[in-house]
């Protein structure tokens, strides 16, 4: 990964400056990767003695509260006042997993008006232009980078077995398994070398993904056998959630990640959609196979964007509405953005929508 050592260098000298005080804000929703780089570079900075708070918009997900310090973070929900304090009395903002403000929900207008410095640290395309800026869309996730920064600021040793836990749950999510974003040999090397500095990369496994609550594992039954729908025309799987299923099955936030994934294991199925009816908005999250674009798809319809191969939009409309634009817009994206020799279902044997 090439990191601009002007502005390494730079930003080594912004944090030997005894006076800093840091804001360190995810981006909405925060998945692994948001969270295991909080968690590391709050760590880290603890380790400093330099004076860092991680404020969120929402709340973490509960599956992720065992990394190091997330229980500690602010979330605007219901401390608005103690971020818009911490906000105004810092002097640099790290943007964490996310290239522009507009992903940071409730805290956006606040940052976007923020009086410091700001540092972006994230592997998104298209980045907005920031004080210091390390962005990689190349790389495969936000940790990774991060991994990167530590290891040429502070050097290696720094890490320890909970930032390297924190490092590596950024990893391995964002790559969902290393089964996607992750062709470069430099980010075996990287899950190497935290081996090296005390991974407990068992525990890291059986925190994300050996702790379900059988209500979890209900819903996630439920939307396979009854929601999940395989559209005619396109290879395209849908799996709608109305706000009143999550009510039904206990839902807390992290239970319905990876569900998503599920139907690119179906023969033929190149792009899986999960749309979630929440409170306070319709959310969207894509994943697709191969080099199938679906963060254009995200961008163009649905206020989102992201990775190639996974992405994620909102709407504030009614779930069927946002049902309703979503196969309005596939026949946009699979004619005009999407190879014209894929095969469609009725040309493969064994693929039938669910009625």
């Amino acid at each position: 990964m090439g990191i601009n050592k002007i502005t390494l260098d730079r930003l080594k000298q912004r944090l030997d400056d005894p006076s800093i005080k840091i804001a360190i804000i995810p981006h909405i929703s925060a998945d692994g990767d948001a969270a295991g780089a909080c968690s590391a570079l709050w760590q880290l900075l603890d380790r400093l003695g330099k004076e860092a708070k991680v404020l969120t918009c929402d709340y973490f997900p509960d599956y992720l509260k065992w990394l190091e310090r997330i229980p500690d973070a602010i979330s605007f929900q219901n401390r608005p006042g103690d971020c818009k304090r911490w906000l105004r009395d810092s002097n640099l903002l790290c943007m964490i997993d996310h290239n522009t403000f507009a992903r940071e929900g409730d805290l956006e207008p606040l940052a976007r008006h923020f009086r410091g410095e700001v540092l972006m640290i994230d592997h998104h395309p298209d980045p907005i232009n920031v004080d210091y800026r390390f962005s990689d869309p190349r790389v495969s996730s936000t940790c990774e980078i991060l991994y990167e920064l530590i290891a040429r600021i502070w050097g290696k040793k720094i890490i320890d077995k909970n930032i390297a836990n924190a490092l590596y749950t950024g990893i391995v999510t964002d790559t969902g398994g290393f089964s996607h974003n992750s062709s470069r040999p430099r980010t075996y090397r990287v899950v190497a070398e935290l081996l090296a500095r005390g991974l407990d990369k068992e525990r890291v496994h059986d925190c994300l993904y050996q702790r379900n609550s059988p209500w979890r594992l209900r819903l996630e039954g439920h939307c396979l056998l009854n929601k999940m729908t395989i559209e005619e025309h396109y290879p395209l799987a849908i799996i709608p959630v109305s706000l009143q299923e999550l009510e039904t099955f206990h839902f807390k936030d992290g239970d319905l990640e990876g569900v998503v994934n599920i139907p690119l294991t179906i023969d033929g199925v190149l792009v899986s959609v999960q749309v979630t009816e929440r409170k306070e908005r319709v959310k969207f999250s894509f994943r697709s196979k191969g080099e199938i674009p679906v963060n254009d798809w995200a961008r163009r319809f649905f206020n989102g964007g992201g990775h190639r191969n996974a992405a994620g939009g909102q709407l504030d409309l009614p779930l069927e509405e946002c049902l309703k634009i979503l196969r309005e817009s596939a026949a946009w994206f699979f004619d005009q953005r999407v190879d014209k020799n894929l095969p469609r279902p009725d040309a493969r044997a064994g693929l039938q929508s669910r009625e």
